[in-house]
């Protein structure tokens, strides 16, 4: 009677080797590399964006010689203390930059956003930092964007 289960066996493994060298580790690319850390943001900067029109370019000039140039996507508000907007940039490979601004009951506004892209390494975070004042703060985009494969 002859033993198949040695045969077997190395079959198996060579099948988890092969598959094991297949798998490569591409990392992904950092777009905003040459950009530090932090940007600063003016408030004035972030209001244009809601005067804006779906289709219409815009030009956002930040600190560090940091612009985001591209067309409105959508400019939607919800509700009356909640507008938000996406604009989307060639320049950056089509990068999305989605911003929100709040008003609050003492009708002073926030704003909140992310730059983002799925394909590249880095993106930036708005938010307002502890001295009041709006910055990009450089961020990996794996860990912003949930990834929803359900495997």
């Amino acid at each position: 009677m002859k033993r198949y289960a040695p045969y077997a066996l190395s079959l198996v493994l060579s099948f988890m080797l092969t598959t094991g060298f297949c798998q490569t580790n591409n990392p992904k690319p950092k777009q905003f590399s040459n950009f530090p850390e932090f940007i600063n943001c003016s408030e004035t900067e972030l209001a244009k964006v809601f005067t804006a029109l779906p289709g219409q370019a815009i030009s956002l000039y930040f600190s560090n010689n940091f612009t985001f140039a591209g067309t409105v996507k959508s400019n939607i508000a919800k509700y009356a203390n909640l507008q938000s907007a996406v604009i989307e940039s060639p320049d950056y490979s089509n990068t999305i930059f989605h911003v929100s601004k709040t008003t609050k009951a003492d009708g002073s506004t926030g704003y909140v956003g992310r730059i983002i892209n799925k394909s590249f390494f880095d993106g930036f975070l708005l938010n307002r930092n502890a001295s009041g004042t709006y910055q990009l703060k450089k961020v990996e985009t794996d860990r912003v964007i949930q990834d929803c494969n359900l495997n």
